[in-house]
Formats: C-alpha cells, sequence, structure tokens
C-alpha cells in the first residue's frame, strides 16, 4: 500500500463500513442547508395576512413561514405551512425572490392570495392572525418581513389578479 493514494485508502476503508455507518459519516462531513418559504399573502381587497407566532419574542408578528419538508416545492410548502398554520387555503401565484438570510439558510418569497372572508384557525404556532392593510400592520411586526411585504406589493404587476 506504499504507492496507493490517500483518497483510494480513504474510499476502501468507506466501502467496508456498514451503510448507516456511512450515512452518518457523509451527513457529518457535509454542510447542512436550510430553505424556507414567507409568503405574501393578499385578499381580493390587497390587505396581507400577518400572524402573530408562538415561538418569536421580539417581533411576534409575522407573514406566514416555515421549512420546506424533503423533497417539497417552495408552493406546497406555503400551502402546507399556510393549512397547518391557520386553516386557510392559500392560492400561490409565483416566487418573487431567493435570497440569503443566513450562512447555511435561504428563503424563497412567493405572493398568492387567500379568502379574507374564511376563519383563521389558532394553532400550535399561531395566536392569532389576520388580514391587514400594509400601511396598518401590527407594531410588533417583524422589519424585515414589513420590508418585504412592501417591496412585493410595489413590485406586483397591475396585471396580476388578487381575487380569491
Amino acid at each position: 500500500m506504499g504507492n496507493v493514494p490517500l483518497k483510494a485508502v480513504a474510499a476502501r476503508l468507506f466501502r467496508a463500513l456498514p451503510s448507516f455507518l456511512t450515512r452518518w459519516v457523509v451527513a457529518g462531513l457535509n454542510t447542512r442547508f436550510n430553505i424556507s418559504v414567507v409568503g405574501v399573502i393578499t385578499s381580493a381587497d390587497g390587505r396581507v395576512l400577518v400572524l402573530r407566532h408562538v415561538f418569536r419574542r421580539r417581533y411576534a408578528w409575522g407573514l406566514p413561514a416555515g421549512f420546506l419538508a424533503a423533497g417539497e416545492s417552495p408552493e406546497a410548502a406555503m400551502i402546507r405551512e399556510a393549512r397547518e398554520e391557520t386553516g386557510l387555503t392559500v392560492f400561490v401565484e409565483r416566487i418573487i425572490a431567493v435570497h440569503p438570510v443566513g450562512p447555511r439558510h435561504m428563503e424563497v418569497v412567493v405572493i398568492g392570495r387567500a379568502d379574507a372572508g374564511a376563519p383563521i384557525r389558532p394553532s400550535a404556532e399561531i395566536f392569532e392572525g389576520g388580514f391587514f392593510a400594509p400601511d396598518a400592520l401590527p407594531a410588533e411586526i417583524m422589519p424585515s418581513h414589513a420590508a418585504l411585504l412592501r417591496a412585493a406589493l410595489a413590485a406586483r404587476s397591475p396585471t396580476l389578479k388578487t381575487e380569491a
């Protein structure tokens, strides 16, 4: 084994390990990366869905958001998160932005719509929620979410319908 490259030795050792151990080694050597989705969800009259989140202390109010499950699209994740958190049925129109929020965390921003007349059912993650005019958001809203929704609404195509 004097002339065998170190990589070849490592490969042989790796192949000799049981599969559960190789998965553990691979997981430990690779960077973990999270992808979340946040939704700018509007009603037919232009109000925006904002929720008071259980797990946020400093800025309890924010847009509906959550992490993508393995193999899940951002659109499907927003539909699932909205249903889990509020009981609302959300229709996602399109992805409008993707940006980093940390060294190993990307956030996908979607815009969509929901029926403001449907009841919002609080959950283990949400204390309450409602549809607010963009210029009348709760004072305790996460500043990044307030900026995000204003930018999203300003960039929204005037031909894009928001009727539920």
